[in-house]
């Protein structure tokens, strides 16, 4: 194979801009005629990374590594030599030659992430034109606007929209001079029916890699069956865990505040763009990852975590908070009122409102005690005993003694503790939760003991979904976790959603998700059976209706009980509005009940 010339390798690192280039990756600070900024190899909160322009070298005092833009790139970016060389001769336009003297330019074909890349680029070009400029793209960019995005923002992002005809992007990239091998495996077409679109009749979302190059697509469905988001699997020049979507737009605004917003989806991140919080990124059809984390460590001090705010929200926000902090990020919580995302209080009250939300996040200390004292029963010593070793798991993932100490005095102030028993409890907390564990263990088997599971209608009905899964977008779509009284419930479709969310529908990766030992089989008995096999459809919609029926039967005996609470103690709404919003919200309930009623009878 043909070595590059020593005249190669010396004008690509002569002619690299290395302040420039390691300045996409590291927050840079000037002093004097050299640069400083913390090392993007290793944690660490005071710069130790020293950057050289006149020698063209950096250094980092800290953990010791140092070289020249080449080796920089080759380690950030996990390259070869060769692909680095290359990376950067493409970009200073530096002109090839190897050994033998033969002068090659580089071309894209050289390097095959880079030939898919710039497939990836084209089709998301097509695709923004179709959205934009012809009569069948309407449909997404109806739905767009209606949403409140702006022509700028879709330009942004350039989204766009793939055509009905699921055909019709073979022949367009045949046209083109594309190989069938090559399209073939450029993860575009079904694998088994290779003419076919992997993508039709939804609005496109390009994901870009962070220097603005198209790697993958994530597909909203607008009309008919399937999935919500479909979104492209593990490719060459793309992997989902270790890409967060729009980090090429959010990344010089994330370095200059310090601080980058996590949310849940492609829609809320355009939200917060839209509203001029263009530090807002989102993981990418699975839940956020240790490897998306350290792409914004040199970067951000801070993370704002902006989760939906139901049962899988706040789960998967309570993972996030143990994960970012392992890391030494600073953690706010961005609570949302009223379960409403980022899009809705955009564009009902505002981009001032959006912005007051992430101004006011609340500690991520003070959200993991909110929550954990929802969870368990802290008016009993039990409770409070379970709550505090939960807790217990935060504290220890805090790099220094000083944050430590300082959340067990929030624990005990929060739950009225005294300080001498907490710092107990958190000093021996394996023997601790040894000890509850035994307390509540059947001697027989060992199966931490829960109330017997009843198969109630709530418990059948979930079981019927765990067991044909293609069913969950239809349950999601009508209920959310809280319109399950039953708790067994509840954890199943909380399984179901994280299965969902992370791209996977196997009724095994549903069972790895359930904590209990006893759920675990009759998901396991309901699932080889086929009890639930026959009608299932039908089964499952009857059953919604039921589900959807008695959890607002529930919601408005709640509601009737704060209006007799208002008649009896005038004072206990600040005003006639509050009363007359509840009679509204009361109205809208008896009308929900009817068409439930009406649609079953």
């Amino acid at each position: 194979m043909a070595r590059f010339s020593r005249s190669t390798i010396d004008e690509v690192n002569s002619k690299s801009d290395i302040v420039s280039l390691i300045g996409e990756y590291v927050r840079l600070e000037k002093r004097g005629s050299e640069y400083w900024g913390c090392c993007p190899f290793h944690n660490e909160k005071t710069p130790s990374f020293h950057v050289v322009p006149d020698r063209r070298m950096y250094h980092c005092f800290g953990c010791g590594v140092g070289g020249s833009a080449i080796s920089f790139l080759m380690e950030m970016e996990k390259m070869s030599f060769s692909e680095a060389v290359q990376s950067l001769a493409k970009k200073y336009n530096v002109q090839v030659e190897y050994e033998e003297g033969t002068a090659v330019e580089y071309k894209p074909e050289d390097n095959k992430k880079e030939l898919y890349k710039e497939l990836y680029t084209r089709v998301a070009g097509s695709f923004h034109y179709c959205l934009t400029s012809t009569k069948e793209g309407e449909i997404a960019l109806n739905y767009i606007r209606s949403r409140g995005v702006t022509d700028e923002i879709a330009e942004k992002f350039l989204l766009g929209y793939a055509p009905a005809d699921r055909r019709w992007l073979r022949k367009f990239l045949k046209s083109k001079s594309y190989s069938d091998d090559f399209l073939d495996e450029s993860g575009l077409f079904s694998k088994k029916y290779k003419e076919i679109s992997f993508f039709s009749n939804r609005l496109m979302f390009p994901i870009c890699d962070k220097n603005g190059k198209v790697v993958a697509f994530s597909g909203r469905v607008l009309e008919g069956d399937g999935p919500k988001y479909l979104n492209s699997g593990d490719l060459i020049q793309y992997k989902k865990g270790e890409t967060l979507f729009a980090f090429n737009l959010a990344k010089q605004s994330i370095r200059q505040n310090k601080a980058v917003i996590i949310c849940e989806g492609n829609m809320d991140v355009i939200a917060y763009h839209q509203a001029e919080l263009t530090w807002a990124v989102a993981p990418l059809g699975t839940a956020l990852t240790e490897e998306q984390l350290k792409m914004l460590r040199p970067f951000a001090d801070t993370v704002y975590l902006s989760f939906d705010n139901d049962a899988a929200g706040i789960k998967a926000t309570r993972r996030a908070i143990l994960m970012t902090r392992k890391l030494d990020f600073n953690v706010r919580i961005v609570a949302l009122a009223g379960g409403k995302d980022p899009s809705e209080i955009l564009n009902t009250q505002g981009k001032e409102v959006l912005t007051e939300y992430i101004k006011n996040a609340i500690l991520d200390s003070d959200f993991l005690l909110s929550v954990l004292s929802k969870e368990y029963n802290i008016g009993t010593p039990e409770g409070k005993a379970r709550a505090s070793l939960e807790f217990f798991q935060y504290i220890d993932v805090l790099p220094s003694d000083i944050q430590k100490e300082s959340c067990l005095e929030q624990l005990c102030r929060t739950y009225q503790l005294k300080p001498e028993a907490v710092k107990a409890d958190f000093e021996n907390r394996s023997s601790v939760l040894k000890n509850i564990e035994t307390t509540n263990r059947q001697p027989e088997t060992g199966v931490i003991n829960r109330e017997k599971i009843k198969r109630n209608a709530e418990v059948r009905a979930v079981l019927a979904v765990v067991s044909n899964t293609d069913y969950f977008n239809l349950m999601r779509n009508s209920l959310s976790a809280d319109d399950f009284e039953d708790a067994t419930a509840r954890e199943l479709f909380i399984s179901l959603e994280e299965c969902f969310r992370d791209d996977t529908s196997e009724s095994a990766s549903i069972l790895e998700r359930c904590s209990d030992v006893s759920l675990k089989n009759i998901i396991a008995e309901a699932v080889v059976s086929g009890e639930f096999s026959l009608n299932t459809e039908q089964a499952v919609k009857d059953s919604i209706r039921l589900i959807k029926y008695n959890s607002l039967c529930r919601k408005r005996e709640r509601i009737m009980n704060r209006i007799r609470q208002a008649a009896s103690s005038p004072d206990t709404l600040d005003n006639k509005k509050d009363v007359d919003a509840l009679i509204s919200e009361k109205m809208s309930i008896d009308n929900e009940l009817k068409q439930l009623k009406d649609a079953n009878a």
